[in-house]
């Protein structure tokens, strides 16, 4: 019996991502035709077919939704094993972190910094670590090589705690600097990130359990709109310290009443651990722990 090739199951996934056979041409550097063809072949092989085709692109099917996962790992497993190798190659080539926009802003910068600095033909690519299930998925299907999470459920991936957090209460300064009770919470309009992403789902399951039924709450997607929502008394929101800073001087941060800190860290697979680019971004993300503009920042991220 025939089996799939790597090229035809490397064209599988580009397609998949590329929404369309002539995109995924550009990424491979082959005609939209072969690719087509590749996964016409993995189609008859095994008979199904992995995509609906429509002039306006292609949706993958039930059996290529099942299939593309593994499809992922097949490719990355094959990759990997040229990169552990080849360590020129691994570190003149591309490194995917998954991250979101806090620790984009405030963390991320400064350890690609080093990581340039040491390893200047590493091209790194930052994607969004908050859409679908996550940073952790990302990195469980071949997606982003590491991943910047909250470290709040057991894991097959291996982690490193990078940095402590906490969630605080953002209120206008205008609101005076009382304490932030349960009954303040439960009085006006509370602002939180949208629980359908993943890296919100704590803070939701939280709040519920204390928060009085029937207590309004908004979800708003953006954190620079939820911020301008409170300095205008519309309500008060829940977001995580980090998130907040550089503080806006027409607000004021209280302590939630029911705390709840977090650890913020790093996720790979254990496996590949050892590459050359990820060993190089792990190594510049401890450099960067040891110098005092870290220090500075967990010192910024401490309450009160």
């Amino acid at each position: 019996m025939a089996t799939a090739t790597l090229i035809q199951l490397r064209a599988f996934v580009v397609a998949a991502d590329s929404g369309s056979f002539g995109r995924a041409a550009l990424v491979l550097r082959l005609s939209p035709s072969s690719v087509s063809e590749s996964v016409q072949a993995l189609e008859q092989v095994h008979g199904q077919p992995l995509f609906r085709r429509s002039p306006r692109g292609i949706v993958l099917t039930l059996a290529g939704e099942r299939a593309l996962p593994h499809a992922r790992l097949t490719v990355q497993h094959s990759d990997d094993f040229a990169l552990a190798i080849d360590e020129q190659r691994a570190l003149q080539g591309v490194l995917t972190v998954a991250s979101f926009r806090s620790l984009g802003i405030h963390l991320l910068p400064p350890i690609l910094k080093l990581l340039r600095r040491r390893h200047p033909e590493l091209q790194v690519n930052v994607v969004d670590g908050t859409s679908g299930d996550g940073g952790q998925q990302l990195v469980e299907d071949g997606r982003a090589d590491a991943a910047f999470l909250e470290l709040t459920t057991e894991t097959t991936l291996l982690t490193l705690p990078v940095i402590q957090d906490d969630y605080v209460v953002v209120g206008a300064r205008t609101l005076g600097a009382q304490p932030v009770t349960l009954a303040t919470l439960a009085e006006q309009p509370l602002f939180l990130f949208p629980e359908t992403l993943a890296c919100n789902a704590a803070i939701h399951h939280h709040i519920r359990t204390f928060l009085p039924q029937g207590t309004m709450v908004q979800e708003v997607g953006d954190d620079e709109v939820m911020l301008s929502m409170v300095e205008h008394e519309l309500g008060l929101a829940v977001m995580p310290r980090l998130a907040v800073l550089p503080l806006r001087e027409s607000l004021m941060l209280h302590p939630l009443p029911v705390p709840l800190p977090r650890v913020l860290g790093v996720a790979i697979k254990a496996g590949r651990a050892g590459l050359p680019h990820l060993r190089a971004f792990t190594e510049a993300l401890r450099a960067y722990q040891a110098t005092p503009a870290f220090a500075r920042l967990q010192g910024s991220l401490q309450p009160g």
